[in-house]
């Protein structure tokens, strides 16, 4: 991977953002004197990720386990190559009041396939540093959500996915918004996640209707399966909606299939995405025409479950360090100025 990825413009390069890893050396040092019991943020150093988090100390262990197990995921998942290394990772959990003080975020539309209850964040990756600014959930069974969301969408653009269609990146993301993530290192998508999700794909006026029966307008392959440069036309919300449902779809059927076939799935993605015909992809990897390959992908078990026993073993994660709310804003108010994101 040669350019770096952000989700914000301008992009950011490696000397905007080498500044904050003696920064961080440097709280990780102060930050022992501070009084535990009146500390509500805290910093958990684990390997190469650093995480700052609002919450006890029990929260911020939760959520350095969840980036190792993510990482641990994208590793097995995406077929890194062995020795592959992620970039040092920084990484803010904090309450959105905080990010939206600080950051400049897009006005735009929310649905259940664009963050609908995740809140606002926003992330970096260049070749030597990857940054996560994540709102905490709040709401029982969501409190990761965001940060699995944004996060993901940075392993995602590590070398050997990097050049996937844009849709399958946005999929891809969702499934890990989706995961939970128990110990061992066990990773669980629902079926009913995408059996529930067919009441969200309807024309206005429709009713509702039966999120068993399988419905014809949700798109085909070659629809969504084009190269990284193809360009986006304009499209109304429901119809962006039932092309990131059919995103989900194909990641889904992706993600649970036998590790032989999912490598065979990514090879064919990465040939895609770096502009080889549908079709000559298809039958190169797969050896299926693409109206086999459509009719695999439309008569995908919607009842199938995503569960995973991950072979990496996870390390015991550091006891956590307080550090002070100031600390927290000035990186973050350091790092929004660098990206050229912050609210004026």
């Amino acid at each position: 991977m040669t350019e770096p990825e952000v989700d914000a413009t301008p992009p950011a390069s490696w000397r905007q953002l080498r500044w904050l890893l003696p920064y961080v050396f440097a709280i990780s040092l102060g930050s022992m004197s501070h009084d535990v019991t009146a500390a509500t943020y805290w910093q958990v150093q684990q390997s190469e990720i650093t995480v700052f988090v609002e919450g006890d100390k029990d929260v911020a262990k939760r959520f350095a386990e969840t980036t190792l197990r993510l990482q641990s995921a994208a590793r097995w998942l995406f077929n890194w190559p062995p020795g592959h290394r992620e970039p040092p990772t920084l990484i803010f959990a904090v309450c959105e009041s905080l990010l939206r003080s600080i950051f400049r975020y897009p006005v735009g539309v929310d649905t259940a396939y664009t963050d609908y209850t995740a809140g606002h964040e926003s992330w970096a990756r260049t070749q030597s540093l990857i940054v996560v600014a994540a709102t905490m959930g709040f709401r029982k069974g969501e409190e990761l959500r965001s940060l699995q969301h944004a996060y993901g969408e940075a392993l995602l653009r590590a070398e050997s996915s990097h050049d996937w269609p844009p849709c399958v990146h946005e999929g891809m993301s969702l499934i890990f918004t989706a995961a939970e993530l128990t110990r061992p290192n066990h990773f669980y998508v629902s079926g009913e996640q995408l059996r529930g999700s067919w009441n969200h794909f309807y024309m206005p006026g429709e009713k509702l209707l039966d999120p068993f029966v399988i419905r014809p307008d949700i798109w085909n392959p070659e629809r969504f399966l084009v190269s990284t440069d193809a360009l986006r036309k304009p499209m109304p919300q429901w119809e962006l909606d039932q092309g990131a449902y059919s995103c989900f779809r194909l990641s889904f059927m992706i993600t649970s299939a036998i590790p032989e076939q999912r490598i065979a799935f990514e090879r064919m993605l990465t040939a895609v995405g770096r502009g080889m015909p549908l079709a000559e992809a298809t039958m190169s990897e797969l050896r299926q025409t693409v109206p086999e390959f459509t009719s695999r992908y439309r008569t995908f078990n919607l009842y199938e479950d995503i569960q995973l026993d991950i072979p990496e073993e996870i390390p015991v994660t550091s006891e956590p360090v307080p550090i002070a709310l100031e600390e927290v804003r000035m990186l973050i108010g350091k790092l929004c100025s660098r990206l050229n994101n912050c609210r004026k």
